[in-house]
């Protein structure tokens, strides 16, 4: 009987014995059989092959040269070094993603403006005047009726969908329903027959609009999740059971993408699950150029395995990467804070915070007004600022530096040049630093994307203190790249360093960008932008 790859491993230890070598053990003497009789050529060349024999030494061939197979072969090399050599797959920028909201944050937005359209078209058909020139009383049943379209969208839970869902059936519905009770709103609320004829033929047509607008955007919107648009980037840590099912159920849900495995005890790890590379283990993730690109860490250790998931963290929560921790059951009654559905799966956040999209879109936002804005008005001083410094010495006017963004990837960021040949500060140069005028060719970064207005200062790439990398003086260090680095900041305005030379510094720099991380808002933002405009006439009114 055939025994299997795994049982093999303990026959070999205790081999069956042939007839032939119980007759050689039995007579202990070599080229006898059991008779005492001579063997035979080919017995004694079977017998001592390892050893080698007259004839393959005259032919000049090693003793296994007849027993040597030539490849090539389909099985898998020997667990040698050259076959544990691992790489983490490339991967130099990240793909279209979408956040998975912004589809029915898109549609909610739209069919507001349609029902407020329809309200004030309703209002100046019926009543004959604008909804802003009437008093409350009079525009309150035109805006009810309205608003009706959208109470049936809820009551059926249009919205609640995910965009490998949306259908255009259960907007129908909704706006079916909607449409209806905007009817019966308008014959008990509108003050004139006139009143509510224009609501009862202004709010089927633009229930209709607004149910031919969902099918469309639906369509795409499932086209798209096909493609991957809204899925997210994962590596997984630990090529487990657990990280082979979540990744079956990411490819077939679409919600993720699961693009390496790495894991922390990788003589165990097999070379790939399913067709995903187990592609290295910790210390390869750490040093891996395409981790900024990466949107979630997930570990897929069993949680039953305290120590090793403890030790996981511990070296991965120093990442700006979300990581979270694979629960491993389904997730539909999970909930609480800190707890996520992810392809179907229940993660509990570790480590980063959920990235919140609308808070992201809004700081965009305010980042392209208010930067393009700066970038107009300050065109001219920035134009004989750059006459200054061409004049004052040798050089380029813009000095150009690689330094760490958002997540880690490195970007050029812009100044002024301020010093000549890289070791004195020029006239121009010193007033540029003493006033930060020499950060404003930032303002082409954070119109990139590569930068904001307000966040934590970008530090150099490779920057050290004492011949000690930045996170190894303080581990929360790279959680300062959980936002876009910022012309200005929190920290720079609380006095921290803008490059640190002393351990002290780092401390303090990476507290106070925590502070704000966890503070930040638009308002907040608003107040470091003025109080950054006014730094300078406070420092001279002190000197």
């Amino acid at each position: 009987m055939q025994h299997t790859a795994l049982q093999g491993d303990d026959d070999d230890r205790a081999p069956v014995e042939t007839e032939q070598s119980q007759r050689l053990d039995a007579d202990s003497v070599p080229g006898l059989g059991v008779s005492g009789e001579p063997l035979s050529r080919t017995e004694l060349e079977a017998a001592f092959a390892m050893f080698g024999t007259p004839e393959t030494a005259k032919r000049g061939e090693s003793a296994e040269a007849p027993y040597r197979a030539e490849g090539p072969f389909d099985c898998e090399p020997a667990n040698d070094a050259a076959a544990e050599t691992r790489r983490m797959p490339a991967l130099h920028a990240r793909g279209l993603h979408i956040d998975p909201s912004a589809p029915i944050q898109f549609i909610k937005a739209v069919d507001w403006l349609v029902i407020a359209a329809a309200a004030e078209a309703a209002a100046r058909w019926g009543a004959g005047a604008s909804l802003a020139h009437m008093n409350i009383g009079d525009a309150l049943p035109f805006v009810v009726s309205a608003c009706a379209l959208k109470a049936g969208l809820w009551l059926t839970d249009a919205y609640d969908a995910d965009p490998g869902a949306v259908r255009a059936d259960r907007a129908l519905g909704g706006l079916t329903l909607g449409a209806f009770i905007a009817i019966l709103c308008a014959n008990a609320l509108a003050p004139s027959a006139r009143g509510a004829g224009a609501l009862s033929a202004v709010l089927p047509v633009a229930a209709m609009a607004l149910a031919g607008f969902h099918a469309a955007l639906g369509v795409w919107t499932r086209a798209a999740h096909k493609n991957g648009v809204f899925a997210e980037t994962i590596v997984l840590i630990g090529a487990t059971a657990a990280a082979a099912r979540f990744a079956a159920r990411a490819a077939k849900s679409g919600d993720a993408r699961v693009i390496a495995i790495a894991d922390d005890r990788l003589q165990r790890a097999p070379f790939a699950i399913g067709t995903i590379a187990v592609g290295g283990d910790i210390d390869a993730l750490l040093a891996w150029p395409g981790l900024p690109h990466v949107d979630r860490i997930v570990i897929a250790v069993t949680p039953n395995a305290e120590a090793r998931v403890r030790d996981l963290i511990a070296r991965l929560k120093t990442l700006p990467n979300q990581v979270d921790l694979l629960m491993d059951y389904e997730a539909k009654g999970v909930q609480g804070r800190g707890a996520d559905r992810l392809a179907g799966a229940a993660v509990a956040c570790i480590s980063g915070r959920h990235r919140n999209a609308g808070r992201a879109a809004l700081k965009r936002a305010q980042d392209v007004v208010i930067g393009g804005a700066l970038l107009v008005l300050l065109a001219l001083p920035m134009l004989a600022i750059a006459l200054a410094v061409k004049f004052d010495g040798e050089g380029p006017v813009l000095h150009r530096q690689r330094r760490h963004g958002f997540n880690n990837c490195v970007f050029t960021a812009l100044k002024f040049r301020t010093m000549q040949r890289g070791v004195r500060v020029t006239r121009v140069g010193a007033y540029l630093r003493r006033t930060g005028l020499d950060n404003l060719p930032q303002l082409i970064n954070v119109l990139r994307g590569e930068m904001s207005l307000v966040g934590p200062r970008p530090h150099d790439v490779g920057l050290q203190i004492a011949n000690r990398d930045l996170t190894d003086v303080i581990a929360e260090y790279a959680h300062r790249h959980r936002v876009k680095p910022g012309i200005t900041g929190w920290a720079q305005l609380n006095g921290a360093c803008g490059q640190p030379q002393a351990a002290a510094c780092v401390r303090k720099c990476v507290r106070l960008d925590l502070e704000y991380i966890a503070r930040a808002s638009l308002l907040f933002d608003l107040r470091i932008l003025a109080r950054t405009a006014i730094a300078p006439f406070l420092k001279h009114g002190r000197s």
